[in-house]
Protein backbone atom coordinates (compact mmCIF):
# COMPACT_ATOMS: atom_id res chain seq x y z
CA UNK A 1 0.00 0.00 0.00
CA UNK A 2 1.01 3.18 -1.02
CA UNK A 3 0.09 5.74 1.85
CA UNK A 4 -0.17 4.86 5.50
CA UNK A 5 -2.85 5.91 7.86
CA UNK A 6 -1.66 9.41 8.99
CA UNK A 7 -1.19 10.19 5.33
CA UNK A 8 -4.59 8.91 4.34
CA UNK A 9 -5.65 11.04 7.56
CA UNK A 10 -3.46 14.21 5.74
CA UNK A 11 -5.30 13.86 2.07
CA UNK A 12 -8.44 13.13 4.02
CA UNK A 13 -8.08 16.71 5.79
CA UNK A 14 -6.80 18.83 2.98
CA UNK A 15 -9.77 17.81 0.69
CA UNK A 16 -11.96 18.87 3.17
CA UNK A 17 -10.54 21.93 3.26
CA UNK A 18 -10.06 22.12 0.20
CA UNK A 19 -14.03 21.98 -0.24
CA UNK A 20 -14.48 24.21 2.50
CA UNK A 21 -12.18 27.14 0.47
CA UNK A 22 -13.94 26.55 -2.92
CA UNK A 23 -17.27 26.74 -1.13
CA UNK A 24 -16.02 30.01 0.85
CA UNK A 25 -15.01 31.58 -2.24
CA UNK A 26 -18.07 30.99 -3.73
CA UNK A 27 -20.14 32.31 -1.24
CA UNK A 28 -18.01 35.57 -1.39
CA UNK A 29 -17.72 36.53 -4.92
CA UNK A 30 -20.45 39.51 -5.54
CA UNK A 31 -23.11 38.82 -7.21
CA UNK A 32 -26.48 41.44 -8.26
CA UNK A 33 -29.38 41.11 -6.81
CA UNK A 34 -31.62 39.85 -9.82
CA UNK A 35 -28.79 36.77 -10.21
CA UNK A 36 -29.36 35.97 -6.82
CA UNK A 37 -33.08 35.62 -7.11
CA UNK A 38 -32.81 33.46 -10.18
CA UNK A 39 -30.72 31.02 -8.36
CA UNK A 40 -32.56 31.23 -5.56
CA UNK A 41 -36.02 30.46 -7.37
CA UNK A 42 -34.03 27.89 -9.40
CA UNK A 43 -32.74 26.02 -6.11
CA UNK A 44 -36.55 26.56 -4.45
CA UNK A 45 -38.24 25.13 -6.98
CA UNK A 46 -35.45 21.90 -7.00
CA UNK A 47 -36.05 21.27 -3.43
CA UNK A 48 -39.82 21.56 -3.45
CA UNK A 49 -39.82 18.54 -5.92
CA UNK A 50 -37.70 16.68 -4.24
CA UNK A 51 -37.27 14.08 -1.19
CA UNK A 52 -34.78 12.68 0.84
CA UNK A 53 -33.72 10.08 -1.62
CA UNK A 54 -33.55 12.40 -4.38
CA UNK A 55 -31.43 15.07 -2.46
CA UNK A 56 -29.76 11.20 -1.62
CA UNK A 57 -29.18 10.20 -5.31
CA UNK A 58 -28.13 13.69 -6.36
CA UNK A 59 -25.46 14.29 -3.92
CA UNK A 60 -24.46 10.04 -4.48
CA UNK A 61 -23.98 11.45 -8.13
CA UNK A 62 -22.01 14.06 -7.85
CA UNK A 63 -19.71 11.86 -5.15
CA UNK A 64 -19.38 9.23 -7.19
CA UNK A 65 -17.67 11.45 -9.54
CA UNK A 66 -15.00 12.68 -6.96
CA UNK A 67 -13.68 9.23 -6.67
CA UNK A 68 -12.37 9.27 -10.24
CA UNK A 69 -9.12 10.48 -10.25
CA UNK A 70 -8.24 13.90 -11.66
CA UNK A 71 -12.40 14.48 -12.83
CA UNK A 72 -13.55 14.17 -9.48
CA UNK A 73 -11.36 17.06 -8.39
CA UNK A 74 -12.62 18.86 -11.30
CA UNK A 75 -16.44 18.36 -10.43
CA UNK A 76 -15.45 19.04 -6.66
CA UNK A 77 -14.08 22.04 -7.05
CA UNK A 78 -17.32 22.70 -9.52
CA UNK A 79 -19.65 21.29 -7.00
CA UNK A 80 -18.46 22.97 -3.58
CA UNK A 81 -17.94 26.65 -5.59
CA UNK A 82 -21.18 26.24 -7.13
CA UNK A 83 -22.73 25.33 -3.16
CA UNK A 84 -21.12 28.55 -1.71
CA UNK A 85 -22.74 30.76 -4.63
CA UNK A 86 -26.26 28.89 -4.23
CA UNK A 87 -25.88 29.57 -0.69
CA UNK A 88 -24.84 33.30 -1.57
CA UNK A 89 -27.54 34.01 -3.10
CA UNK A 90 -30.11 32.85 -0.66
CA UNK A 91 -28.86 34.65 1.86
CA UNK A 92 -28.45 37.84 -0.61
CA UNK A 93 -32.20 37.47 -1.21
CA UNK A 94 -33.40 36.70 2.02
CA UNK A 95 -31.30 39.45 4.05
CA UNK A 96 -30.34 37.43 6.43
CA UNK A 97 -27.09 38.06 8.54
CA UNK A 98 -24.55 35.30 8.44
CA UNK A 99 -21.92 35.67 10.43
CA UNK A 100 -19.73 33.17 8.27
CA UNK A 101 -21.01 31.16 5.48
CA UNK A 102 -19.16 27.59 6.78
CA UNK A 103 -22.03 27.65 9.40
CA UNK A 104 -24.19 24.99 7.30
CA UNK A 105 -21.37 23.18 7.93
CA UNK A 106 -21.88 22.59 11.13
CA UNK A 107 -25.48 21.19 11.04
CA UNK A 108 -25.67 17.28 10.78
CA UNK A 109 -26.00 17.09 7.34
CA UNK A 110 -23.56 19.72 6.30
CA UNK A 111 -20.82 17.53 8.52
CA UNK A 112 -21.74 14.27 6.92
CA UNK A 113 -21.46 16.03 3.75
CA UNK A 114 -18.39 17.88 4.12
CA UNK A 115 -16.86 14.14 4.96
CA UNK A 116 -18.33 12.52 2.69
CA UNK A 117 -17.05 14.54 -0.23
CA UNK A 118 -13.79 14.73 1.34
CA UNK A 119 -13.28 11.18 1.57
CA UNK A 120 -14.36 11.04 -2.17
CA UNK A 121 -12.06 13.57 -3.35
CA UNK A 122 -9.14 12.16 -1.48
CA UNK A 123 -9.69 8.85 -2.19
CA UNK A 124 -9.45 9.87 -5.93
CA UNK A 125 -6.35 11.63 -5.30
CA UNK A 126 -4.52 8.59 -3.87
CA UNK A 127 -5.93 6.30 -5.99
CA UNK A 128 -4.15 8.53 -8.80
CA UNK A 129 -0.63 8.45 -7.14
CA UNK A 130 -1.31 4.69 -7.22
CA UNK A 131 -1.98 4.51 -10.80
CA UNK A 132 1.34 6.82 -11.51
CA UNK A 133 3.23 4.66 -9.55
CA UNK A 134 1.80 1.78 -10.66
CA UNK A 135 1.54 0.87 -6.93
CA UNK A 136 -2.49 -0.19 -7.17
CA UNK A 137 -3.20 -3.32 -5.44
CA UNK A 138 -5.97 -5.65 -4.29
CA UNK A 139 -6.19 -3.99 -1.16
CA UNK A 140 -6.11 -0.31 -2.72
CA UNK A 141 -9.43 -1.70 -4.66
CA UNK A 142 -11.21 -3.08 -1.20
CA UNK A 143 -10.28 0.18 0.62
CA UNK A 144 -11.68 2.19 -2.62
CA UNK A 145 -15.09 -0.28 -2.36
CA UNK A 146 -15.57 0.09 1.68
CA UNK A 147 -15.25 4.17 1.53
CA UNK A 148 -17.35 4.03 -1.28
CA UNK A 149 -19.86 2.30 1.08
CA UNK A 150 -18.60 4.54 3.65
CA UNK A 151 -19.66 7.44 1.36
CA UNK A 152 -23.35 6.41 0.54
CA UNK A 153 -23.95 6.11 4.40
CA UNK A 154 -22.98 9.10 4.81
CA UNK A 155 -25.10 10.90 2.24
CA UNK A 156 -27.95 8.34 3.07
CA UNK A 157 -28.31 10.05 6.34
CA UNK A 158 -27.23 13.40 5.75
CA UNK A 159 -30.20 13.23 3.09
CA UNK A 160 -32.52 11.89 5.46
CA UNK A 161 -31.51 14.71 8.21
CA UNK A 162 -31.38 17.52 5.21
CA UNK A 163 -34.64 16.71 4.44
CA UNK A 164 -36.26 16.98 7.62
CA UNK A 165 -34.62 20.84 7.78
CA UNK A 166 -35.51 21.46 4.60
CA UNK A 167 -39.49 20.98 5.57
CA UNK A 168 -39.21 23.66 8.02
CA UNK A 169 -38.12 26.59 5.06
CA UNK A 170 -40.50 28.65 4.32
CA UNK A 171 -42.16 28.21 1.21
CA UNK A 172 -40.94 31.31 -0.26
CA UNK A 173 -37.90 33.36 0.46
CA UNK A 174 -38.34 36.07 -2.06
Amino acid sequence: MLFNFKQRLLFFFISMFFFLGLFQLGFLIKIDKSFSKELTNYFINQIHVINEFGIFFNNLKIALVMFIPILGIVIGSFSAFSTGLIFNSIVNVSHANYPNSLIVFLTPFGLLELMAYGLAISRGCIFLCEIFKKKTSKKSIMYLLIEIGLVCIMLFIGAVIEWSMIGNIPKKLI
